[in-house]
């Protein structure tokens, strides 16, 4: 009898899909409004800088957590730093529940745009009106955000074997949808002003405070630190691949989709606006502004915009999909943990994200608010990570799982210095920043019913929290397996996902 492989089946798939659940609408969609909005180049050096400054050191050491421990977030964080922390681990299995649910929404969004691309559907009508009609009480997007729920689960329940298939469409498709459409607008007129933007800059723009900021909150919001995506993957990873080397490939996977969507995006907005402040003016639109809004107008009128139209849509449903794919294992592997089986793990979840998410699907707003909320609770599961690495001795990490015989990218004390100190100090002012800028956006700042209030985080996250906090010995006496033993990595486990 052949005997069953288990995990990725090379480094090569397992740094794929790290990058598959890295990019999402956030590279394509997020990304150019930011950096048009925060001077261009100036922009992007600050945001490479924190990429590999905070975030990758984080993703580094999350792999660590995961490879170690052999389990879904909260029996990882158990195993790794104790018992009395498994509840951290629950609050970002949690938080990526919440995620999952409402970026369905999202997905079923773009999905319905796509249809739109292809049959000219946008071409004429009030584009305001029309993302209205789309996003708020539409049955269509309800059905597809079913749908979406449906591939993402199917996907998932096949396991690593099915991802990595799934991946060998997504990435090569989603790529090449990027590629497409950046080189088009490269050889619209007028296209080179958006290129001088996108690159060039002012020395002294880098002293402002708000870009570095600005640089942070993109890096995390995309890599991947805090969401449980690297320590879920990482269960799946063979005990002797490098950890440091897949990290730090994943962290340039997903820069490079980002710059080839900025190139996608910018010059075909400069090109098509007739000066640089309404270009800015249409990249300042916000995430939906920007894409369904203004984009699908710009396509519109463009040379070729129609298949364009179709390379984007494509490109940034399979970004989102492939991320929700991951999602969708962050969350459903802490069941398969504690002795559910796959397929009960899988369906169980896919009704939990149909009710959390019905009512985003429904209602944009509330679809924002739950942005708002696990977007920064994500921020606090970067803080967990950093914790857990500080607690069991970066240095120790470092010496006995990073700097090994079997790996060929060397680790310096720089990384002990970013995840004990640098990051968590960095992605608290990030928190605080965005905490105090939200008293802002609302009079009544402090109303917990409010779309996207610092009230309303603080008693939705709060609940988060003391929850997984009462649930933590019940939660880490479901983990059935406990196979990290201090100081090795051990072999990757049968859990039914792993083959």
């Amino acid at each position: 009898m052949r005997e069953k492989k288990l995990g990725y089946s090379s480094q090569m798939a397992l740094v794929v899909s790290l990058i598959a659940g890295s990019v999402g609408t956030g590279n394509i969609w997020r990304f150019p409004r930011v950096v048009a909005m925060n001077g261009g180049g100036a922009f992007i050096l600050a945001w490479l800088v924190m990429l590999f400054l905070v975030c990758v050191p984080i993703m580094i050491g999350e792999h660590v957590i995961g490879r170690a421990a052999r389990h879904g977030t909260p029996g990882a964080f158990r195993d790794f730093i104790g018992k009395r922390y498994t509840w951290l681990g629950t609050v970002v299995a949690v938080t990526m529940a919440g995620v999952a649910a409402y970026y369905s929404s999202v997905i079923a969004w773009v999905f319905y745009y796509l249809g739109l691309s292809l049959t000219k559907g946008y071409y004429g009508v009030d584009k305001l009106s029309l993302f209205h009609s789309v996003s708020n009480g539409n049955i269509v997007t309800v059905i597809l955000f079913v749908i979406v729920l449906l591939i993402s689960a199917w996907i998932a329940y096949k396991g690593v074997s099915g991802i990595e298939k799934a991946n060998k469409l997504f990435i090569p498709v989603l790529f090449g949808c990027l590629v497409a459409s950046a080189i088009h607008s490269a050889f619209l007129p007028g296209a080179v002003k958006g290129m001088n933007y996108l690159f060039s800059f002012e020395a002294q723009e880098l002293l402002n405070y708000k870009i570095w900021l600005e640089a942070l909150t993109q890096a995390v919001w995309s890599a991947g630190p805090g969401w449980g995506l690297c320590i879920t993957l990482a269960v799946f990873s063979k005990a002797n691949s490098d950890v440091a080397l897949t990290s730090t490939i994943q962290g340039l996977g997903d820069a490079s989709a980002s710059v080839i969507a900025g190139l996608a995006v910018i010059p075909a907005v400069f090109a098509l606006s007739p000066s640089t402040t309404e270009a800015l003016k249409i990249c300042g639109a916000g995430n939906n502004g920007l894409t369904f809004i203004s984009m699908t107008s710009l396509f519109e009128q463009m040379p070729g915009g129609y298949i364009v139209s179709i390379l984007f849509f494509i490109s940034l449903l399979f970004a989102a999909l492939s991320s929700n794919v991951c999602h969708f294992m962050i969350v459903s592997l802490p069941f398969v943990d504690s002795g559910i089986s796959k397929k009960r793990a899988v369906t169980l979840l896919f009704f939990i994200l149909l009710i959390l998410g019905l009512p985003s699907a429904w209602n944009s707003n509330f679809l924002t608010n739950q942005d708002w909320v696990y977007g920064q609770m994500m921020l606090i599961g970067a803080l967990f990570s950093c914790f857990a690495l500080a607690k069991f001795g970066v240095r120790k990490i470092r010496t006995l799982f990073l700097n090994t015989s079997y790996t060929g990218m060397h680790v310096s004390i720089i990384w002990e210095l970013s995840v004990k100190f640098i990051a968590p100090l960095i992605v608290l002012i990030m928190f605080s920043w965005w905490s105090i800028q939200s008293i802002g956006w609302v009079k009544d700042w402090w109303n917990p019913l409010a779309v996207d209030s610092l009230g309303t985080f603080i008693a939705q996250g709060f609940c988060i929290l003391i929850v997984c906090k009462l649930l933590n010995n019940k939660v880490a006496d479901s983990v059935k397996e406990k196979y990290f033993n201090g100081e090795t990595f051990p072999e990757i486990p049968d859990n039914e996902f792993s083959a």
